[in-house]
């Protein structure tokens, strides 16, 4: 995540949604002359709801998970939450101060802080109030602290999943950064260390703390919009300078206070590069562009919002880099990812025109409308069901993408075991999506997804090798 993804540090509190029943088709009265149709079927969907919940189905979380929550070690209410932060450039630093800011209210403490960048390190101490025994440039040697609870990951992709699972399996709960990870297998590996262990693991987009999305679950998952059908998202901008992810080189920086081969992680190893380092969004080595960096804030919180998030059936992608070319990523993304029931969504991306797509999910019986800047989502019958379901508007005051908001349900989960809203089967799905988009844009091929081991090969069954660090692929833009 980069600066500009840092929205709306508002300090609220943490989100509380709630459990939704599974409707079951149950056999309905018989209705009476003087009934409206739209009325029956409101009595009918109410004893439905009223025996779900009898049956015990409210206990599945709003957007569908059947799982239960893993069996993490659970802290007491009053027992202290000490927080490590691997990876303190800007979106690290920004947890920092968030953190802080409401800490002491919540017993939280700011333990230790490591990057592998002298300057941003000591940065990150003076911000937190550390000592200089409280920073470390590996995060091996901070995991080693037995008084750290969790960790942040805020590193360059590449390093996302090694941290993560490394945490992980020290004992720590880990928040990790939007994208899960660079490629398939790392996240894949973060999600097989959280259903190991059992730690608690939230991702970083705080957009699934939005409560206008655990709403539009609560609504799909009573029925109220029928079998989904398509969904439209974007995340587009427009740069000013025309070179989106550009950032100045510091001049302080050098291999004697950067650690320049461990920062290449397991990325292919070059000679010293700081533009690389500074501006690594543009260069695949280190992410995957516009599908990482802002797609990821797309697809998280719709796949919430669907109720019952999927693994992609199929999923092909284009992207062009014609007007921003001082780079090896594109400069605008679209993506078609159809699921296995039938949802198929639309998604684009840009850094060189902010007019996107309107978040809509579109439904047999109801549309829902997002709101762009606010908490709030609209659902309108479709004519042929204008009878059956009445117009509905939730509306939230909290503001959206609020970095705290995601923070302490982090935290709250950790203490009482429950799943938080960013959980690793979210987080994996959407992870899946992007890396095959990925794929199938510098691959030019249309992918298809085997979700029980983990495959992927085309139409006519040809398997494809998932892009990869060693992966040299040819441009298609």
């Amino acid at each position: 995540m980069d600066e500009q993804d840092n929205l709306n540090l508002n300090l609220n509190s943490n989100l509380n949604s709630s459990p939704n029943p599974d409707m079951n088709t149950l056999h309905p009265p018989i209705a009476s002359n003087r009934e409206t149709r739209r009325a029956f079927l409101k009595k009918t969907a109410a004893a439905a709801a009223t025996a779900a919940t009898a049956a015990g189905w409210a206990k599945t979380p709003v957007y569908g998970q059947s799982q239960a929550p893993s069996a993490g070690r659970v802290l007491g209410a009053n027992d202290r939450i000490v927080v490590g932060f691997v990876g303190t450039g800007s979106q690290g630093q920004a947890h920092v101060r968030s953190v802080k800011s409401y800490g002491a209210s919540r017993n939280i403490a700011l333990g230790a802080v490591c990057d592998v960048y002298q300057k941003r390190l000591d940065q990150a101490r003076a911000l937190a109030g550390l000592s200089v025994s409280d920073t470390y440039r590996d995060h091996r040697a901070l995991l080693e602290r037995k008084d750290i609870d969790a960790v942040v990951v805020a590193t360059v992709d590449n390093w996302h999943a090694d941290v993560a699972v490394d945490a992980l399996e020290a004992g720590k709960h880990v928040y990790g950064e939007k994208p899960l990870a660079r490629h398939l297998e790392e996240g894949f590996r973060i999600y097989d260390a959280v259903k190991r262990t059992g730690r608690v693991f939230q991702i970083g987009s705080q957009y699934c703390a939005d409560p206008k999305y655990h709403k539009a679950a609560e609504w799909i998952n009573a029925g109220k919009v029928g079998p989904l059908v398509w969904a439209q998202g974007s995340y587009c901008r427009n740069n000013l300078k025309n070179s989106e992810w550009t950032y100045p080189v510091d001049p302080d920086a050098h291999e004697g206070n950067l650690d320049w081969n461990r920062w290449l992680g397991r990325a292919p190893k070059i000679p010293f590069a700081p533009e690389r380092y500074f501006s690594w969004h543009k260069y695949y080595d280190y992410n995957s562009g516009i599908l990482g960096n802002l797609l990821a804030h797309t697809f998280l919180p719709l796949l919430l919002a669907t109720g019952r998030p999927e693994f992609p059936r199929r999923v092909c992608c284009t992207g062009t880099r014609r007007v921003s070319t001082d780079r090896e990523i594109t400069d605008t993304t679209h993506l078609l990812a159809e699921m296995p029931g039938g949802l198929t969504f639309c998604v684009a991306g840009s850094t060189v025109n902010e007019v996107g797509l309107p978040e809509i999910i579109r439904g047999r019986k109801a549309t829902l409308y997002f709101a762009f800047s606010q908490n709030k989502i609209e659902l309108k019958p479709e004519r042929p069901f204008a009878d059956e379901l009445e117009p509905e508007t939730f509306s939230d005051p909290a503001p959206v993408g609020n970095l705290a908001r995601l923070e302490q349900n982090f935290f709250d989960c950790i203490r009482t075991g429950a799943t938080p809203v960013g959980n690793i089967d979210l987080a994996i799905r959407a992870h899946t999506i992007l890396c095959l988009a990925e794929t199938s844009e510098r691959l030019g091929l249309m992918l298809y997804f085997d979700p029980q081991n983990r495959s992927l090969r085309t139409g006519d069954g040809r398997a494809v090798k998932p892009i990869g660090y060693d992966t040299r692929a040819p441009r298609t833009t």
